[in-house]
This record gives structure tokens, sequence and C-alpha cells, in this order.
């Protein structure tokens, strides 16, 4: 079956200037911030004005998470972005893009995407084309989200970690948090959890818990896990009440002291759940930072605890 190549474009206009939203897209930094279903990305090379990205994304209509790889080219003066898939998987054979930063105003910036498809003739490769086309045109609308709402974003973000050094192998620490299976053994507030796998350490994890009021909480989170290093991850489903988008990190590094293990996540608050508990924005993020910073070293006490008494 001969390959099809089927080429798309999308826009829309943004109220800021070209090379602000420039910048956005080139900081990888940025991906996970702007684009709600990105688990995480990395730069794992740069020379110049060419970088090469790593990344990994949670796709919804499969419930599954993918990672990709591609070149840069960064040409900040033309204002273009243009990439090149590495080693697509079928039924892709060649997957380009770029990204475009149009003046037209002093303020107002019209944001291009184009990709081009090169697959199979299959109807799975079709099937697969037009997710992905649809898939560019929620990334314009999230980006266009992100630039114009900004400002409230960064007021109403909030990070915190918190850390432990626990003195346990690495790899017994990192398997305690890593095994979802297992939770409901192990973390009191868990009832139960199970955790899909469909590629080596991308896991899809959904969990019940019970919460401080005693009702049940259903949550799912995707996560991209590195053995005995670290676990990247966000919450897909069943947010807390005060949240718009929540994701985090765990960390596992060796000292002579032990292991120290540190737990982050970054949390965008809404602010009318803020308004309704009659709290200001900066009293909001204190109590989201206390009590739910103190939850996390709670959980990496438990594993202490039970490594403690697995080993005794």
């Amino acid at each position: 079956m001969p390959n099809i190549t089927e080429e798309s474009a999308h826009s829309v206009t943004v109220e800021e200037p070209a090379d602000t939203v420039f910048d956005l897209v080139a900081d990888v930094d940025q991906h996970r911030r702007i684009f709600p279903t990105v688990l995480h990305t990395v730069r794992t090379e740069e020379d110049g004005n060419t970088d090469r990205l790593q990344r990994w994304s949670w796709v919804r209509p499969l419930d599954s998470i993918r990672s990709w790889s591609a070149r840069r080219e960064l040409d900040r003066p033309a204002g273009r972005i243009t990439l090149g898939h590495e080693n697509p998987t079928g039924p892709l054979a060649e997957v380009s893009g770029e990204w475009a930063f149009v003046p037209v105003a002093e303020n107002t910036t019209r944001i291009e995407l184009r990709h081009a498809y090169t697959f199979d003739g299959s109807a799975g490769g079709a099937d697969t084309v037009r997710m992905l086309d649809r898939g560019a045109e929620e990334q314009l609308a999230h980006l266009k989200h992100f630039v114009e709402a900004k400002d409230d974003i960064d007021e109403l973000e909030v990070s915190y970690e918190a850390q432990l050094v626990i003195d346990e192998p690495i790899g017994d620490i990192y398997d305690y948090f890593y095994d979802a299976d297992r939770w409901n053994e192990r973390i009191p507030h868990c009832l139960s959890a199970s955790a899909k796998e469909e590629a080596p350490n991308l896991q899809v994890v959904v969990m019940d818990v019970q919460v401080p009021s005693g009702a049940l909480h259903t949550t799912k989170q995707a996560r991209v896990c590195v053995p005995g290093e670290k676990i990247i991850w966000r919450q897909l489903e069943g947010l807390p009440p005060l949240d718009d988008m929540l994701y985090g990190y765990m960390l596992f590094e060796q000292t002579p002291e032990g292991v120290l293990v540190r737990t982050g996540q970054t949390e965008l608050l809404k602010r009318n759940g803020v308004a309704k508990r009659g709290w200001t924005v900066a009293e909001a993020k204190e109590h989201v930072a206390e009590v739910r910073g103190g939850r996390n070293l709670d959980s990496l006490k438990s594993a202490q605890d039970y490594l403690r008494r697995a080993h005794a």
C-alpha cells in the first residue's frame, strides 16, 4: 500500500507581541504549563539555534502515554520554529511541523501551526492523522488561552516541595512509589489503585482514596518513570476542587547520609474557588502549600516506616 502525505494548517490570533509568544513555545520548561496533556519535555541536545527534544504526552482518545523526539530549528528573527520528528511509529512514516509567529499589529500576533504527515494508506493511518490534526488545533487553543491569561496564571500558580532522607536502598524506595498496584497495601488512605502500563515505565494510574471528610475520591494520573531516578506525573481526572491543573515529580538521589527523596508539585488554583472560601490568593497558596505539602511529607514518612518494617 503506497504512502500518502497530507498537510494541515491552523492559526489563531493573540493579543501579545510575536517575540513573547515565540519565546514561550521555544522554552521547553513552559510546555507543561501551556499544554494540559504534556507530562514532561526535555532538551536532550542543543547547538546554537538547533536543539533536540523528547516529549511525553497523554493521548486522551487512547488513554495512553506516547513519547516522541524531534529536532528543532529556532529562527527568532524570522519568527519560525521548524521541527522534524525522529523515527515516528507506524502507521506514520514521517512527521514535520512549523510554528510561525506573524506580527499583525504592535501587540497582536497570528500564530500559525502547520504539519505534514506521511503515512500508509490504511484506515488506521488516516484515523491517526485526523487525531493528530485535532491535537494540533487544540494546542493552538491552549496556547492562546495561556498567552492571554498569563498574568492570572502567574498569580494563581503555587509550587511547593517536601523532602526526606531515607536510609534504605534507593531501588526499594523507588519501587515503593512505582508499584501503584500495591498502594492499597501500603498507603493508609488508598482504598484501591491500578496501573496500566502499555510501554515500560509509562503508567496511567487510577486510584480510589478516602479524603479527610470520609468521602471516596477517584483520581487518574499519568506518570513517566525513570527507574531509581525520578517519577514525573500529571493528574488527569479527579482534580481537587480548588484546582484547574495539578502536576508534580519525585526525585531520588543517593547521598552519604541516605537517599534524598524530593517530592514537589504545582497547582493552578481557581480564582472563583479561592473567593468562595473567603481567602486572598496569597492565603490560598499558603494553605495549599502547608496542607498538601504536609501530606507529601507524610507519604515519604510512610515509605520510610514501611521499608524499615520490611527490613527489620
